[in-house]
């Protein structure tokens, strides 16, 4: 195959560099942490924070209500106590003593202010799905609030995950910019697409961080990151890397974390597209599209394949829905069916692929899609985009087709936030526009059944229903890999790539 050719040249090239002499040189201050991001993050105001850097930057530099541990429980945060009156109502009993990075005292305002700020249609916030059953938001008291729901909601907890600002900054533009939080480190400067630096808050309620400071460098490049990563230019990347070159880090010092993880890697498709609303096509897609290879091959054998949003070791995982094994006799067939028939050029249709540029180790998964799509006839076009202007793009629904991977699907009302015919963006996240009518009332039982195995049951429907009717292919569940050097301490890599334990860093001398 074209692609494995260019891979290896790449490869080799790699290695080249790696023997040729270059060095980078890390201007880090002692107790400076310095990490690697694949991406410049987007927003940092909790309420808008979706891309998958900008969401991990927001659990460093906020505190939440709740937050979800490694094992996926509910644990509280800035909750002293959550009381549960019935199954419709919660008592929330906030700890004392809580700063802002300002200096301004965390109080039940401000829980209230973000509480109804995501709620009202008007703030266009993402988050509004994962509330949108919450009644009312009371004050008690300075440190306690009481939360009323029009219904039972299974996920309302761990819906309360969400970084909380100082009420005064809610209706400020440059919160998304300049973020104010209570969490254990706050930011010292941003510059767009190159670095963004932090310092410890003194006046953190969970103790200083054993670190002064974290710079985290926007490197998209893989190349570039691996070089740096050996040569000590970065401490900590999070994240996927060229596989065939972890072994090579290892020996040259560094340490390689992999756990399974939370995360979906998804073939995105617009089902307001005349040819990919057909169901058809989508199944058609999903035959031609081998990705036991792609796995194997690709990413060194560092993912599982995927049947839906949920991977296997989640507890609501059922696997028992329609699975599309390579098959593109078949994938043919289907588009035969769909009158998508092969002209002079052998070309049955043709679509266009929409990826961010520079996007480190999947920036050839596009090319290989095309490779294998054009086989049965599909003619692919690949367009790069800057990342805000890429993603900018996915939320509008301004694509044909497009890859990007769900972090921390922690609750199976993911499904209700990625495919309910309500949670078209800025609303929720369902980017390719899919209504069903028999999934939205599953999906909508599933966030007001309490009984564990009810829902687990409303979940196995769910993942049957969009297994069949492809609103996504689901590619893989990448596992979560880090690449840090000998001298950090502290670092815990967690299945959704959390930055969390950063709070917890230290560096050897």
């Amino acid at each position: 195959m074209a692609h494995r050719v260019r891979w290896r040249i790449g490869a080799w090239l790699l290695v080249c560099l790696l023997t040729s002499g270059f060095s980078v040189t890390a201007s880090a201050a002692p107790r400076t942490l310095v990490v690697g991001l694949d991406s410049n993050p987007t927003n940092l105001d909790p309420r808008f924070a979706t891309d998958a850097v900008s969401y991990r930057l927001t659990q460093i530099l906020y505190s939440s209500l709740v937050r979800i541990d490694d094992s996926g429980k509910i644990v509280p945060e800035v909750a002293e106590r959550l009381e549960s009156l019935d199954d419709r109502t919660w008592r929330v009993t906030l700890k004392k003593g809580v700063r802002f990075h300002d200096g301004g005292e965390l109080s039940a305002e401000d829980v209230k202010a973000l509480l109804d700020s995501i709620r009202d249609p008007a703030t266009g916030s993402p988050q509004l799905s994962g509330l949108e059953l919450l009644r009312s938001v009371e004050v008690v008291d300075r440190y306690t609030l009481r939360l009323r729901l029009r219904s039972a909601f299974a996920p309302f907890l761990a819906n309360l995950a969400i970084g909380i600002p100082p009420r005064r900054r809610l209706a400020d533009p440059e919160l998304a910019r300049r973020p104010i939080g209570s969490g254990p480190f706050r930011l010292v400067r941003w510059s767009q697409r190159e670095r963004l630096e932090v310092e410890a808050f003194p006046g953190y309620f969970g103790g200083r961080p054993p670190l002064d400071r974290i710079v985290f460098r926007v490197v998209p490049d893989t190349t570039v990151r691996v070089l740096e990563l050996e040569q000590g230019g970065l401490d900590l990347a999070v994240g996927p890397l060229p596989p065939e070159l972890l072994p090579r880090l290892s020996r040259r010092g560094l340490k390689i974390l992999e756990v399974d993880s939370i995360n979906s890697t998804y073939l995105g498709l617009n089902l307001q597209d005349p040819i990919l609303r057909q169901k058809i096509v989508r199944q058609a897609l999903a035959h031609a599209i081998d990705r036991e290879s792609i796995i194997r091959h690709f990413l060194g054998g560092h993912a599982e394949i995927a049947t839906g949003l949920l991977p296997p070791h989640h507890w609501a995982y059922a696997g028992d829905g329609p699975r599309y094994a390579y098959d593109p006799a078949r994938a043919e067939q289907l588009l035969e069916q769909a009158g998508l028939h092969r002209n002079a050029r052998g070309v049955r249709v043709h679509v266009t692929y929409k990826t961010p540029t520079s996007e480190g180790a999947m920036q050839a998964l596009p090319e290989i899609i095309q490779e294998m799509l054009s086989r049965v006839g599909i003619e692919v076009s690949i367009r790069s985009y800057e990342w805000g202007t890429f993603f900018g793009d996915i939320k509008k629904g301004n694509f044909q087709l497009f890859h990007l991977t769900w972090v921390g699907i922690v609750d199976p009302d993911h499904y209700h936030y990625v495919f309910h015919s309500q949670s078209f963006p800025p609303r929720g996240g369902n980017r390719g526009r899919y209504r069903n009518p028999i999934l939205d009332p599953l999906l909508d039982a599933g966030r007001t059944t309490i009984d564990p195995e009810r829902r687990r049951a409303i979940y196995a429907q769910v993942q049957r229903l969009t297994a069949e009717d492809l609103p996504y292919i689901f590619l893989w569940h990448p596992k979560q890999l880090a690449v840090m050097r000998e001298t950090v301490r502290g670092f815990h890599l967690t299945p959704a790539g959390d930055f969390t334990s950063l709070r917890e860093v230290s560096l050897a001398p």
